[in-house]
């Protein structure tokens, strides 16, 4: 029998009642103030492109750039995007990831590149950026042709080509040319570097920052730091826990990038208490079962919580990147164990997750014996909480039939 069995066989009870709950947020400023309580569901801002009829792709091109603002130089995002990997374009008889469409709309990705080129933000580049463009095996080959050592770093093997070999040969053997930036081009990204980071973190769509950069003339990386904390707001208000975790994962790692171990810090923090909650997304229903129908709260939450003990298989799991991470945060900080898990248990103090599967000192013994692989310690503490939360739903079982 497991160990919720005695919860099963329960008939639902459907609720009748619809709620508000207030829930305390910590929604860390960039100077670690925490903000007020807050409470009603909030909703997502709307989508910055309407669509007014259902269609299977992302909005039409024409419809995002009637929203967003151009640079300086007139170019758009989708246009800058297309500059950052230009140098990886042949001027002719290429082929493009999907990406262009699903993120930037674009339909005709070789015209944005002829685009560029007619404009002045690139130029075909020369022997030497066609060379680059070859694998290494292959650059050395060329080398044992003539003679000459093929060790050393690539750039360095190129040069070596460029020294001895035929220029003319390789020119008419390697003759297809690739894109190069110009200094138009190279200031181009230079200004709008938040086209690139976005394309790489995929943190908020380039064309809303476009939009917040136009309305705020604030530096991307705060117009950033600020989506953050209004995403996590929205997030925790609607009772997407999930959600709200990885928008705390985002900013540790958005910090960590600005050099603010510190505050960084506090958000791996928080990550953990999250990940060691058992709350997931779309939580309200489940909490307000708990306060107005307890018999049908404790049937659904029975399925889940068979699965948070024993430790061996639970699903209560510091996935592997935030236990690294916590290693190295220790690191940083210089601290030995008792002295870390003293600073973690001072931050998760900090913490308001709605409920919790284990106290905070519990919590900094799981990272701190999940970093060394102490398994004998996590099955104690895993079965610890086990008995804890038998007990409370029993107590809740008992509430209902008095």
């Amino acid at each position: 029998m497991g160990l919720f069995d005695f919860l099963k066989k329960k008939k639902p009870v459907q609720s009748s009642s619809d709620i508000e709950q207030e829930i305390p947020i910590s929604q860390v400023t960039q100077y670690g103030v925490p903000a007020p309580s807050v409470k009603k569901e909030v909703v997502a801002k709307t989508p910055l492109v309407e669509i007014s009829v259902e269609q299977d792709g992302p909005p039409p091109l024409s419809a995002l750039l009637k929203a967003a603002t151009p640079s300086k130089q007139g170019l758009y995002p989708h246009e800058i995007m297309m500059l950052e990997y230009a140098p990886h374009f042949k001027t002719s008889n290429n082929t493009f990831q999907n990406f262009w469409y699903w993120q930037y709309s674009v339909t005709k990705p070789q015209a944005i590149l002829d685009s560029l080129f007619e404009r002045g933000f690139t130029e075909v580049g020369d022997l030497r950026s066609a060379l680059e463009k070859l694998k290494l095996p292959e650059i050395k080959e060329e080398l044992k042709l003539i003679n000459q050592k093929v060790t050393g770093k690539k750039a360095d093997l190129i040069d070596r080509l460029m020294e001895f070999g035929n220029l003319d040969d390789l020119d008419k053997k390697y003759s297809e040319r690739y894109y190069a930036l110009t200094p138009k081009g190279e200031q181009e990204l230079k200004e709008n570097q938040y086209v690139s980071y976005l394309h790489r973190n995929r943190y908020m769509s380039v064309w809303e920052m476009n939009q917040r950069i136009a309305q705020t003339h604030y530096p991307y990386r705060d117009i950033l730091w600020g989506y953050f904390n209004e995403q996590a707001g929205v997030h925790f208000q609607n009772f997407d826990f999930g959600l709200y975790r990885n928008i705390r994962l985002n900013m540790y790692q958005f910090l960590m990038e600005e050099n603010k171990p510190k505050t960084a810090f506090h958000m791996l923090c928080e990550v953990l208490s999250f990940d060691l909650s058992g709350l997931g997304n779309s939580e309200k229903s489940l909490f307000e079962w708990e306060r107005n129908d307890p018999k049908y709260y404790l049937m659904i939450y029975e399925s889940r919580a068979e699965h948070f003990f024993p430790y061996e298989n639970t699903t209560l799991i510091i996935p592997p990147a935030v236990s690294a991470w916590f290693a190295e945060m220790q690191t940083t900080f210089g601290l030995d164990d008792k002295s870390y898990r003293n600073a973690i248990l001072k931050e998760l103090q900090e913490t308001h997750p709605p409920r919790r599967i284990f106290t905070d000192e519990e919590c900094a013994d799981i990272i701190i014996a999940d970093i060394h692989n102490d398994t004998d310690t996590l099955s104690a503490i895993y079965s610890k909480a086990e008995k804890r939360e038998k007990a409370r739903l029993k107590g809740i079982m008992s509430r209902i039939f008095r």
